[in-house]
């Protein structure tokens, strides 16, 4: 008896190393709502079985097939949702399970098992939601297409859009727009503009009709041309030796003040006149430059001494041209002398005879001579009265002593 167990254990190894355990060929590692998905599995055995388990473990239903009871084609369903059919026979049965993904069967385990218990599981996983972000500008053409372009991608990839929802706001009206496009771009017209807030926003759909609002899916746009430019300066860079020569001058500028609601820049125009004549040069703008850099300088040339000359400045986006900033510079032969720091005085003179009252003089005619000046002489009482104190000191003296002596 013992004997007999090993053997038939033995042989029972045997078998499963030549016939194999079952195999999903088809697994998706998510599926999307409402699209029909089917699922593959090969037994490796005459006998094949599906279970659909739901979200507690607990069985759904249970269907086999089996080499010598079933023909290729035969159809068995389990439960409501799910339908299995046999599309290969024989020795190793490969069949599908068929079904339309739902909410209600998220996350259901189906199994492919053989007779002997050997089973494998594939999770039915719905792919999450869809989210679209879209930059902070917009691409405005000017007429005769005008347009604003749309622009959004995907926050992570997704294989379950529908399509996109592209909304429209403004204080006039809201407009839905809808497209299967995979672009990620839509154009769309703007019925007006002179500083119009319009708000854009972007939800992408997906096969269950299933969107996500976020505050990144909503940009404000306000289409209008450019302020005027700030910091407009010209400067004379040299002076010629012949004054007939002409001079070159540089302007340089910082870019407007923007918001990131409104167009993006995309030039400046430079204006000026030489000898009369009108000169425009163009200068790109650079995206990211900052005052500190100073990136919007060029040297204009053909000045003539003298002169005066105005340059004016204008930014320029998708709209159109903006507002043109100028400034005026006359034309040196040399370089203007240093500016000498100013520093406070007081004026002690006038504060000192702001009380006092001005006795008008004469002023005399030129020709009068100016009085010689003589050395002072004393008087004769001025003399006599100096004697007569020294005297009264003599004697004041003298009557002291006495009077010592007689004490």
């Amino acid at each position: 008896m013992k004997t007999e167990l090993v053997s038939y254990l033995f042989l029972s190894y045997l078998t499963l190393l030549v016939s194999g355990t079952p195999q999903f060929i088809t697994c998706p590692s998510s599926v999307c709502l409402s699209r029909p998905v089917t699922y593959e599995c090969n037994s490796g055995v005459n006998t094949l079985i599906w279970r659909v388990l739901d979200t507690n473990g607990v069985s759904v239903g249970t269907e086999s097939y089996t080499d010598f009871e079933d023909d290729v084609g035969a159809t068995v369903s389990i439960g409501s949702q799910f339908d299995t059919v046999l599309t290969v026979d024989g020795s190793s049965l490969v069949s599908n399970i068929t079904f339309t993904p739902m909410l209600n069967i998220s996350n259901y385990i189906v199994q492919c098992a053989d007779p002997t218990g050997t089973l494998m599981n594939c999770s039915i996983v719905i792919a999450d939601i869809p989210i679209a972000v879209m930059p902070d500008s917009f691409n405005y053409r000017i007429p005769p297409s005008e347009y604003v372009q749309v622009n959004w991608l995907l926050l992570s990839p997704n294989p379950c859009i529908s399509h996109y929802i592209v909304i429209r706001t403004s204080s006039t009206d809201s407009v839905n727009f809808t497209t299967t496009t995979n672009e990620g771009l839509l154009r769309l017209p703007l019925p007006s503009l002179n500083d119009t807030l319009y708000t854009f926003g972007v939800l992408a759909v997906d096969t269950g009709g299933r969107s996500l609002h976020t505050p990144f899916n909503n940009v404000t746009f306000i289409p209008n041309v450019p302020g005027f430019v700030t910091d407009l300066t010209l400067t004379q860079t040299d002076y010629p030796t012949d004054i007939n020569d002409t001079v070159n001058i540089t302007v340089s500028w910082n870019p407007p003040p923007q918001l990131s609601q409104e167009p993006l820049l995309v030039r400046y125009f430079v204006h000026y006149n030489v000898s009369d004549v009108p000169q425009n040069i163009t200068v790109p703008h650079y995206h990211g430059a900052t005052p500190t850099t100073r990136p919007y300088l060029r040297t204009l040339s053909g000045f003539t001494v003298g002169s005066e000359y105005t340059v004016g400045v204008a930014a320029v986006n998708n709209i159109g041209t903006g507002s043109i900033t100028s400034t005026t510079i006359t034309i040196l032969a040399t370089p203007p002398p240093p500016e000498i720091p100013s520093t406070s005085t007081v004026d002690f003179t006038s504060s000192f005879t702001s009380g006092i009252s001005a006795t008008p003089t004469m002023t005399p005619s030129s020709s009068m001579t100016p009085p010689t000046q003589e050395p002072s002489r004393l008087s004769a009482g001025a003399i006599a009265g100096i004697v007569i104190a020294i005297i009264g000191l003599i004697v004041l003296v003298i009557c002291g002593d006495c009077y010592c002596m007689l004490c």
